[in-house]
C-alpha cells in the first residue's frame, strides 16, 4: 500500500502550538528488553480504567502462564522468562492502549518493533486480546525451549552498507537485527562474531553498546522457535488491519491479506525496519507519537529522524509515577491539540461523596476564594506536586481524592483538584495524613482526613505565587515542590 487513505494532518511542535486542527497520533509498541521491574504497578494500583483493561484477562493469563500478570510486572526473576514476560508485556501494552484510548487519544496509526508488533496488530484489529495472549504465550514458550545463546550489540555511525557487508562475512552467525533510525542499527548472533564485530566497529570509531535480551533475536539462532509460533499462528483468525499498521518486514503499510502465520515466522528472524516505518507514518502526516508500553526506546529512535515538528511521548518508567507519566502525557496532547476525556479519566474517582477516609460526607469539597492559612507545621508530608499552567486562571474546582490500598498506620493518598472541566488544576502526590515524624499515629497532632481535603480543596483558587509560598509549608522534611511549573516538552 502506497499511501493511506485520509489527508495529513498539521504539524506540530514540541512546543504544543496548533491551529485547532487536531493531530494523528501514531501509537508506537516496543518490544523485548524495554520491560523493568515494577511496570504498570503504579498505574494498576491507581487508575481503574488501566486496572479493569488488565484484570479482565487476568483469569486467562494465570492459566495461560501460572501466575498472575502482576506478578510479573513487579518480579525480576519472572522477567527473565520468555514464557512470563513475553505475554506480560503483550497485555501490558494493549491495557495501556485501552487506557489512552479511553480517555480520548485514540491512534490514527500503529507500529511495533519486534514482540510489539502483536500488540499494534491486537489494536489494529487483526486478532483480539485473547487470541493475542494465546499467540505470545505461544511464543514466549517456543522461545523457552530454544538455548539463549548469542547476544545483541547495538551499533551507531553512518555507511549502513559497509556494516550489512561487515555482518554478511559471519554467515549464519550474525544478522541485522534492527534498523532503529538512520544511524543506530542492531546486530545480533553468536557470542563470538559479536565479540568479533564489536572490536572491529569501535576500531572504525563506531559507538556500541551491549543489549541485555534473553536471545539473539532476529538472528537465525532463533530460527529453531518458528516451527511451533508458525503453528500456534495457524490456530488464530487474522483479520485485515481497521487501524493503518506499517510492518516489520518491509516498513512500509500493511494491506489485506499481509499478516498471518506466515508473517510472524519471518518477522522472528528478519530485520525490524523502524527506521523506515516511522518516515511512513510521519510522511502520511501523523506528528504525536506515543510509546504505548515501557520505556523510551522508540521515542527516542523516531526523534533521532525527526525534524522537530513532531511530538513525542515516551512511555512508563522505572523512576517516575505512573500517575505523572499519564498526567503530564496527558496535557501535552490536549496543548497539541487532541481532546482528552477528562471527566472520563476522573470519573472512577468520583464515584461515591467520600472524604479521603473514606468517611460519608454529604458534598465534595468545593473550592473557596483563598486557602486557609495553615499553621506553622503542619502534621502530614507530600511527595510531589505538579502545577499545572491553567493553576492560575481557574476561577473553581472539586477536589478528587484517590485513597491508596493498603494496611499502613498512615494513610497515604493523591489529591487533583481539577476544574469544571474536568482538567487538572494541581495534582497533589503521595498526601500522607497522620503523625509528624516521632509522633504516634492517630495521636493529637494527626490531621483529620477532611481537614487535609478542606485545604487541598481551595489551591486551584491562589495564583501561582501563592501556591509557591503554600506548597512549603505543607509538605514535610525530605518533600519537594517545584521551583517553577513543570515542562511538558520534554517526556523522556
Amino acid at each position: 500500500m502506497s499511501g493511506m487513505p485520509y489527508d495529513k494532518g498539521q504539524v506540530i511542535s514540541d512546543s504544543g502550538s496548533n491551529s485547532g486542527i487536531r493531530p494523528r497520533t501514531g501509537f508506537l509498541f516496543s518490544g523485548q528488553s524495554s520491560e523493568y521491574v515494577g511496570m504498570g504497578v503504579g498505574l494498576h494500583r491507581e487508575h481503574a480504567l488501566f486496572r479493569a483493561a488488565i484484570d479482565r484477562h487476568a483469569d486467562q493469563f494465570r492459566r495461560l502462564t501460572g501466575v498472575a500478570p502482576l506478578d510479573v510486572f513487579a518480579d525480576p526473576a519472572a522477567q527473565t522468562r520468555a514464557e512470563l514476560l513475553q505475554p506480560a508485556v503483550f497485555l501490558l501494552q494493549v491495557a495501556l492502549a485501552e487506557f489512552w484510548t479511553a480517555c480520548g487519544v485514540r491512534p490514527d496509526a500503529v507500529a511495533g518493533h519486534s514482540l510489539g508488533e502483536y500488540a499494534a496488530a491486537c489494536v489494529a484489529g487483526v486478532f483480539g486480546v485473547e487470541e493475542g495472549l494465546e499467540l505470545v504465550s505461544a511464543r514466549g514458550r517456543a522461545f523457552a525451549a530454544v538455548p539463549g545463546a548469542g547476544r545483541m550489540v547495538a551499533v551507531g555511525g553512518p555507511d549502513p552498507a559497509e556494516l550489512e557487508r561487515m555482518v554478511a562475512a559471519y554467515g549464519d552467525a550474525a544478522s541485522v537485527a534492527a534498523y532503529n533510525a538512520p544511524e543506530r542499527i542492531v546486530v545480533s548472533g553468536t557470542d563470538v562474531a559479536m565479540e568479533e564485530l564489536a572490536a572491529a566497529f569501535e576500531r572504525q570509531g563506531r559507538p556500541t553498546v551491549p543489549l541485555e535480551t534473553t536471545h539473539a533475536f532476529h538472528s537465525t539462532l532463533v530460527a529453531p522457535a518458528v516451527p511451533a509460533l508458525v503453528a500456534a499462528a495457524g490456530r488464530v483468525r487474522h483479520r485485515a488491519p481497521a487501524v493503518p499498521m506499517v510492518l516489520n518486514l518491509t516498513g512500509g503499510w500493511a494491506a489485506s491479506g499481509d499478516i498471518g502465520a506466515p508473517y510472524w515466522g519471518r518477522q522472528l528472524t528478519s530485520p525490524v525496519r523502524f527506521t523506515a516505518g516511522v518516515r511512513a507514518l510521519m510522511d502520511e502526516g501523523c506528528t504525536v507519537f506515543l510509546e504505548v508500553g515501557p520505556g523510551r526506546s522508540l521515542t527516542t529512535a523516531g526523534r533521532a529522524q525527526s525534524d522537530g515538528g513532531e511530538l513525542w511521548l515516551a512511555g512508563l518508567a522505572p523512576r517516575r509515577p505512573d500517575s505523572t507519566t499519564v498526567l503530564e502525557h496527558l496535557t501535552a496532547l490536549e496543548e497539541a491539540g487532541i481532546p482528552v476525556d477528562w471527566v472520563r479519566y476522573h470519573a472512577p474517582f468520583r464515584a461515591g461523596p467520600t472524604t479521603a477516609g473514606g468517611k460519608p460526607e454529604a458534598d465534595r469539597p468545593e473550592a473557596v476564594g483563598a486557602a486557609p492559612a495553615p499553621p506553622a507545621e503542619l502534621p502530614f508530608r507530600i511527595e510531589r506536586v505538579v502545577i499545572h499552567a491553567s493553576a492560575s486562571a481557574a476561577g473553581s474546582g472539586v477536589a478528587v481524592v484517590r485513597p491508596r490500598p493498603g494496611g499502613a498506620a498512615r494513610e497515604v493518598v493523591d489529591v487533583s483538584v481539577v476544574d469544571a472541566a474536568g482538567r487538572p488544576v494541581v495534582e497533589v502526590v503521595g498526601l500522607e495524613l497522620g503523625a509528624r515524624p516521632g509522633a504516634e499515629a492517630g495521636g493529637p497532632d494527626q490531621l483529620p482526613p477532611e481537614e487535609a481535603v478542606r485545604l487541598l480543596g481551595s489551591l486551584d483558587a491562589l495564583t501561582e505565587d501563592q501556591l509557591h509560598a503554600l506548597l512549603p509549608r505543607l509538605a514535610g522534611p525530605g518533600a519537594s515542590t517545584p521551583s517553577d511549573r513543570p515542562r511538558s516538552d520534554t517526556h523522556d
